[in-house]
């Protein structure tokens, strides 16, 4: 796979600039108290994925990449771990109050497990959250019985105790419930019990991770391990149909149009989802910048073809050090060479062997996108 993008000679067509970003995704920490099975921080959910780094970014560090002016221009944060959850980021609350200060108007948002913390702790964070625009969704994927068994590590009675002290301060609280197998039947009894609570919204999720890495077909298991690497149990799809994701639907015409993978890499159109209007960055809590979620994978898990050829493009490029915020700042990063030119240029070159991004086809590519379908 090759990772070629130098002088490739094409006009430069940039994502976006700096004061036009307009959402930032906001990862505080890689640290997290559950151990979900589809999550990469740990290797289906047992032991810890070795080539995550711990890192986590503090106050300090959010203000010398968060400058006020920058915030202040910006519509959205949200804090939505790619690995860890807010809530377990010793700064977190500090944070938050340092980003409501600085942006009065911004929305502020948090997405978390929810088993963390003491009462007092979420009743400050609402307190802070609901002087302006906010939400905060809380992650549970079941009722009592059954949340555990995806949101490993989770203990249900801290779950409800926060939700409930975070409503009762005033928070928006909103509940993602991803549908399993073992879930299906309590999706109507979770809602009600969120109407009960307070919950602002409940919102059912399709997860797309049931796709067989490597290739365009589903799996309809999914093994979950101990720490040891010894198989406990099966993750599932749902048997009904209204919950199952509907990209897994347009598989077969995918497949009849591209016939393998690769061809569909090589040859699927990218629709950016974080250029255009969206105008969003990822910052990791590595401190680095990047223009989503899925380019940050390259410093967290273990390399891949798709990732290797990311990290030779950023090596083209200045390294690490081109993207790391905290040290030459966000506004140098984004008008660099990566956010300016190497990385849109790449997606109009022929083929993954030519230099066109495999991450940004595979998340991006507008022939089959299950994200967007959850």
């Amino acid at each position: 796979m090759s990772s070629v993008i130098e002088n490739i000679g094409l006009e430069p067509s940039p994502l976006y600039h700096y004061d036009e970003v307009r959402i930032v995704h906001l990862e505080l920490t890689h640290r997290c108290n559950a151990a979900c099975p589809m999550c990469s921080r740990n290797i289906h959910g047992g032991a810890l994925n070795p080539d995550m780094p711990l890192s986590e970014l503090s106050l300090a560090d959010i203000k010398t990449i968060l400058l006020p002016d920058f915030v202040r221009q910006l519509k959205r944060i949200y804090a939505c771990g790619n690995y860890g959850d807010p809530i377990v980021a010793r700064d977190c609350i500090e944070v938050f109050r340092y980003l409501r200060e600085s942006g009065p108007d911004l929305n502020l948002c948090l997405h978390t497990n929810g088993s963390a913390r003491r009462p007092d702790w979420w009743r400050e964070l609402a307190t802070i959250m609901k002087q302006g625009p906010h939400y905060l969704r809380f992650g549970i994927d079941g009722l009592e019985d059954t949340n555990h068994i995806y949101r490993r590590g989770t203990d249900w009675k801290t779950v409800m105790r926060s939700a409930e002290s975070f409503i009762a301060a005033g928070g928006h609280a909103e509940w993602d419930y991803l549908v399993f197998k073992h879930n299906e039947h309590q999706v109507e009894s979770a809602r009600k019990l969120a109407r009960e609570m307070g919950f602002k919204e409940f919102f059912v999720r399709k997860t797309g991770r049931f796709l067989s890495s490597g290739e365009l077909e589903t799996s309809d298991r999914f093994d979950v391990l101990d720490k040891q690497g010894r198989f406990e149990y099966w993750l599932e799809q749902p048997t009904n149909p209204e919950y199952l994701n509907p990209a897994f639907s347009n598989l077969e015409q995918v497949r009849q149009r591209y016939g393998e993978y690769q061809t569909y890499l090589d040859q699927v159109d990218i629709n950016c989802k974080v250029a255009g209007r969206k105008r969003k960055i990822y910052l990791s809590a590595q401190g680095y910048a990047l223009p989503c979620c899925w380019l940050g994978a390259v410093f967290s898990e273990a390399s891949t073809p798709e990732r290797q050829q990311f990290a030779e493009l950023i090596n083209q490029h200045g390294g690490s050090e081109a993207l790391d915020a905290r040290q030459i700042g966000l506004e140098a990063v984004i008008e660099g060479k990566l956010f300016q030119q190497a990385i849109p240029q790449s997606w109009d070159l022929a083929s993954i062997d030519d230099g066109k991004l495999a991450i940004c086809a595979r998340t991006c590519g507008k022939d089959y996108d299950p994200l967007d379908h959850q």
